[in-house]
């Protein structure tokens, strides 16, 4: 169940909804195809921009550990640039993925802000079938005017990790995030408050994930409040299965919905949905728009 408490703040506007790459795993294209979920992004990565035999055994060693950080870093520092630009653009742009059914309605639950670490442009196209171009404003670590924009009333989305747009620009591994943290810092800093000082929902977040890892890892989320984060997992996932961890570690308590195993993910829209609903009998209630 979603709580009271986290569906007021929802409604209240102080709440940050933070997209991961599961979220962007209910998208199709015209093909049927979806996005590829970590562990596919990084093979294909692997095999489009390594030539060494040996960099590709060890990115292999590390994805069959779970370690997709570490592969990531390989890819990165070993690859090709030139070929890594080229195929995020090709996977995440080219392919003309749809927003789905759940980004729909993460949209007119309308937070105050999304953040996302994903590459694709599935939220904002849902923000903009929804309510027009003109309907947020979004800002990646590379545009200056973030703290303004808080400042003001309108939809804010903070693409964490970059835009496939921008390929070259996009954080993967743990070298790309220090290195452009350096040169960005005022946003990364800025970033790092919003964690802190705001309920945060994460939603398509697998806490092994890399682009999850580099949040955790570097934006204090608070552990000394009463008040939690969220976390929308499924029953058979890793994070369920140490699910006091990551409360006591982050102060992140798990939303779950039911699995038959850990790639069964045919409740996640569900439970989107009827987080929805809860917020729209809200504000229906107090008589209050999105």
């Amino acid at each position: 169940m979603w709580p009271d408490s986290l569906v007021r703040e929802i409604v209240e506007k102080r709440c940050i909804i933070h997209l991961g790459a599961g979220m962007s795993c209910q998208a199709l294209n015209e093909d049927g195809n979806r996005p590829p979920s970590w562990e596919s992004l990084l093979n294909i990565l692997k095999n489009s921009t390594l030539n060494n035999s040996a960099s590709k055994a060890l990115v292999d060693e590390f994805i069959s550990q779970k370690r997709y950080l570490d592969a990531a870093e390989v890819i990165r520092t070993k690859g090709s640039p030139a070929e890594y630009n080229a195929k995020i653009r090709e996977l995440f742009i080219d392919n003309n993925f749809l927003p789905s059914d759940a980004h729909k309605d993460l949209v007119n639950i309308a937070p105050r802000i999304f953040s996302t670490t994903n590459y694709d442009t599935l939220i904002e196209g849902a923000l903009i079938e929804n309510a027009g171009h003109n309907s947020f404003t979004q800002y990646e670590h590379t545009r200056d005017g973030l703290l303004d924009s808080i400042r003001s009333p309108s939809t804010i989305l903070i693409k964490m990790h970059g835009c496939a747009k921008h390929a070259a620009n996009t954080i993967l591994s743990r070298s790309d995030y220090f290195n452009l943290r350096k040169k960005n810092r005022s946003f990364f800093e800025l970033t790092s408050s919003l964690y802190k000082l705001n309920t945060v929902v994460f939603i398509g977040c697998g806490i092994e994930d890399p682009d999850i890892n580099l949040i955790l890892e570097n934006n204090n989320i608070e552990t000394g409040t009463t008040n939690p984060s969220y976390a929308m997992v499924g029953s058979k996932s890793y994070a369920a299965r140490i699910k006091d961890t990551i409360k006591s570690q982050y102060n992140i308590e798990l939303i779950i919905y039911e699995q038959t195993d850990e790639n069964d993910h045919r409740n996640f829209p569900l439970k989107i949905k009827e987080l929805r609903d809860k917020v729209d009998t809200i504000r229906t209630k107090h008589g209050l728009t999105s």
